[in-house]
């Protein structure tokens, strides 16, 4: 994959953040006037994390539009930044981070489903908007991937073949995921019917992606590669705890990924040392 080819295909992927920004300050707007979703009901269930069920309320949408914002709003100036930083850089592991960046704002879809559970939309939008969300969550888990496969000595102008499987493997499991229509839940998504096949897939990738930069940096005897180990895990855990974008988890989730990624651009500054 050429410079030229990754920059366009980060420059594309910028788009949704910005909408996804626009979206949030709009949907925000329209809350604070009791102008968003009039008629939404809550629904009775929501989700704090894998396999972990309360009663809803009327907070969680509130805080689900907090989230949503955070997801669009954080990837879009870390973007900026690291474009700025990082313009030159031939370094995998900075643009996988970017590339994962850039697949939360996709997550901004999310804000259409209180139009469903209003009746303002069909139902066939509600899952539409949790196919696009599952979809943006196993693409960037494959981007996180990526990071460890190319850190070691994979050469860089195969990523193109890579991250186009990656591709067409999370839009498979988004397309082929069975849905509940009867069971919106207040963080935004319809209940999927494989919520224990989700959390093994996604929780096994994750597991591995830590794992393999662990060999990474056992094989190259850096200590640097021990550090990019620990950012990375913490880029894991907050998407992972953020992705349901739910009290109480959505605070440390967020802080998890805001220290992992100024932690990872910080170290890979230090192991390449041309900037």
């Amino acid at each position: 994959m050429t410079l030229t080819v990754r920059r366009t295909l980060l420059s594309i992927l910028l788009i949704p953040a910005l909408a996804g920004t626009v979206a949030s300050g709009l949907v925000w707007t329209a809350w604070t006037q009791n102008q968003y979703a009039p008629g939404y009901e809550v629904p009775e269930l929501t989700a704090r994390w894998w396999s972990s069920w309360r009663p809803a309320d009327t907070s969680d949408l509130p805080w689900a539009m907090a989230g949503v914002a955070f997801l669009s709003l954080f990837p879009l100036l870390s973007e900026l930044i690291l474009r700025k930083r990082f313009r030159r850089s031939p370094s995998p592991e900075i643009f996988f981070l970017r590339l994962f960046l850039l697949t939360l704002p996709l997550q901004a879809s999310r804000l259409l489903l209180p139009l469903v559970t209003a009746g303002i939309l069909t139902t066939s939008w509600g899952l539409t908007i949790t196919r696009i969300a599952w979809f943006a969550r196993f693409l960037g888990i494959s981007s996180l991937l990526n990071i460890s496969i190319f850190s070691g000595d994979i050469p860089f102008r195969r990523s193109g073949s890579i991250l186009g499987m990656g591709a067409l493997a999370a839009m498979g499991i988004a397309v082929m995921m069975p849905l509940d229509v009867t069971q919106p839940l207040g963080n935004l998504l319809i209940r999927s019917g494989m919520d224990t096949v989700l959390a093994l897939v996604t929780v096994s990738i994750e597991a591995l992606t830590i794992l393999a930069l662990a060999g990474t940096a056992i094989i190259q005897k850096n200590a640097r590669y021990y550090l990019l180990m620990v950012s990375l895990l913490l880029v894991v855990l907050g998407t992972d705890l953020i992705f349901f974008i739910s009290r109480p988890l959505i605070i440390p989730g967020a802080i998890f990924l805001v220290t992992g990624v100024i932690g990872f651009a910080g170290v890979v500054r230090k192991i390449y040392q041309w900037i």
